[in-house]
């Protein structure tokens, strides 16, 4: 774990933050929610068989431990793509309180008090903030989203609202490590197609399976968009290593709830 990352808990909920970032944020876990069953207790997610009166409950937890306005949480949608959504005031509560209306890993917003969530359970979940500029942002990636470089494209749109490179600070959560993310000869495949060689680095051959750094990858992408090295922040978490603590689709079979990374002006 890097040494800016700290665990948290509130009455029974748990969660971690980055001593980096000076604004409210979280990475939460799975515990301190009133999900039952596959998704005990913590659970963000619409898609996995909960109740959808427990979810909002959930959400109504954080917010109320975070102290950011529930009224105005902003939802990602996991659709595995590279799309980027600015939020403006007319998006806000898109996900929770109005209907989903655009299909987008990552948001980025320069309006205060609108927290934006995506999620996680496995996948890497990274929270940016240059708060000179007043601009944050949340991008979801899987393997997908990794080799489309969705990191880069969200430093890029922060960048349009008048963030600097030099300036953001970008932090990447609880998300599965090389170790534990074994894969068939595709992911590398479709890796090397998008990316080219940059990413060898991050991709082993064990026998007939790979295995590969999602999280180095991340973080070699950052680098590339022109953060600097010192304010890309891996938080070393792997959530099927720590599967006591986080969902993990791998650990579980996809029988899981998810967690969210959320950040708020």
């Amino acid at each position: 774990m890097h040494d800016s990352i700290r665990r948290r808990q509130c009455g029974d909920l748990v969660y971690y933050t980055c001593d980096r970032l000076p604004v409210r944020h979280a990475f939460t876990t799975k515990r301190g929610g009133v999900s039952q069953g596959d998704c005990e207790s913590l659970n963000f997610g619409f898609q996995r068989g909960d109740k959808p009166e427990n979810v909002r409950r959930n959400y109504e937890i954080l917010a109320d431990t975070l102290q950011i306005p529930f009224g105005r949480m902003t939802l990602t949608q996991q659709v595995h793509e590279s799309r980027v959504s600015v939020v403006e005031e007319s998006a806000v509560g898109t996900g929770l309180h109005q209907p989903m209306d655009w299909r987008s890993d990552a948001l980025v917003t320069a309006l205060p008090n609108t927290p934006l969530a995506g999620f996680y359970a496995d996948c890497v979940v990274t929270l940016f903030c240059d708060v000179k500029a007043g601009v944050c942002a949340v991008c979801h990636a899987g393997w997908r989203g990794t080799a489309q470089e969705i990191a880069a494209k969200t430093v890029d749109k922060m960048a349009e609202l008048g963030a600097s490179r030099q300036s953001i600070v970008a932090v990447i959560g609880p998300s599965i490590c090389c170790d534990c993310f074994e894969t068939d000869a595709d992911v590398p495949q479709a890796m090397y197609a998008q990316m080219g060689d940059r990413v060898a680095p991050f991709i082993q051959t064990r026998g007939a399976k790979y295995h590969v750094d999602l999280q180095g990858i991340q973080q070699m992408t950052l680098r590339y968009a022109g953060l600097q090295e010192e304010n890309i922040i891996n938080s070393g978490l792997c959530t099927k290593c720590m599967s006591d603590v986080f969902w993990s689709h791998r650990a579980t079979n996809g029988h899981r709830g998810v967690q969210a990374g959320v950040i708020c002006l």
